[in-house]
């Protein structure tokens, strides 16, 4: 009578030790023969995850993967660092600040009222409220998007390079 084999099961689902991910995610990077349009991928993710689609930032990033063939996966990566435990320290300041530059950049000024003072506003007062806050948003997202793009590329782009230096 033989004895079963144990089903060996699969690295990525186990509870790995510190370092799992160097056998999933460095691969994406390392290996791929071309790490500019690695780079741009995670970049472009990067720079998706400020702009205002709440919840589509990967549907935002597989369609801009699809249009300009960048590399889907790292593209992912570079979009998931707006994530629920990255939302409140990282991306809820980060939303401030573009209402902020939005609206120095439109000379205007839109007031963002507590959530206290929202909640007992009538739903007209409310609709304009959201309104004067939209465009210097959009407008502020879309500077800090570009801003992310500049900063992540060139790093992203330094990184693979040296991960991929002889050892």
């Amino acid at each position: 009578m033989s004895i079963p084999s144990e089903e060996k099961k699969e690295p990525f689902l186990e509870k790995g030790g510190p370092g799992w991910w160097k056998t999933k995610v460095l691969p994406l990077f390392v290996g791929s023969h071309d790490p500019a349009r690695d780079s741009l991928s995670f970049a472009v993710g990067v720079a998706c995850a400020f702009l205002p689609p709440f919840g589509f930032h990967s549907l935002l990033v597989a369609g801009i993967a699809y249009l300009f063939r960048l590399s889907l996966p790292i593209g992912l990566l570079g979009s998931w660092t707006n994530n629920p435990w990255t939302f409140v320290p990282v991306f809820l300041p980060a939303y401030f600040a573009e209402v902020r530059i939005g609206e120095r950049l439109l000379g205007v000024t839109a007031p963002i009222p507590t959530l206290s003072v929202l909640s007992k506003l009538p739903e007209s007062v409310l609709l304009s409220q959201i309104k004067q806050v939209l465009v210097p948003f959009f407008l502020g997202s879309a500077v800090v998007a570009v801003c992310a793009f500049l900063l992540t590329f060139p790093t992203a782009y330094g990184a693979i390079l040296w991960l991929k230096r002889p050892r």
